[in-house]
């Protein structure tokens, strides 16, 4: 089951993170947290929750897709079709789960 953009958002903030002044884009949601010096962004698109991006000077930085077997574009890293992106999103800045690497 899915979760609501709404429940990410509240859940984004429990794990420390607040919405960025400075936005990465218009068509996304900025959220950031300063960590031991590192700030790492997370943005979300506005329109469609299939991919976000983690930024910043940690291991699991970089841009995320949800993609099938049959499909699977040549960049990114890769989230299975059956996974919600915005609780693998979630999983990945709490630390419970490790991005595979690619």
């Amino acid at each position: 089951m899915s979760i609501s953009r709404r429940q990410f958002f509240a859940r984004m903030r429990k794990l420390g993170f607040s919405k960025s002044r400075f936005q990465l884009t218009r068509v996304g949601i900025t959220y950031e947290k300063e960590d031991d010096g590192e700030r790492v962004t997370v943005t979300i698109p506005k329109h469609h929750s299939d991919t976000f991006h983690i930024l910043g000077n940690v291991p699991y930085s970089g841009i995320f897709v949800r993609c099938s077997e049959d499909r699977r574009p040549n960049w990114g890293v890769h989230i299975p079709e059956d996974m919600d992106p915005l609780q693998a999103c979630l999983d990945i800045c709490s630390g419970a789960i490790v991005p595979p690497s690619e």
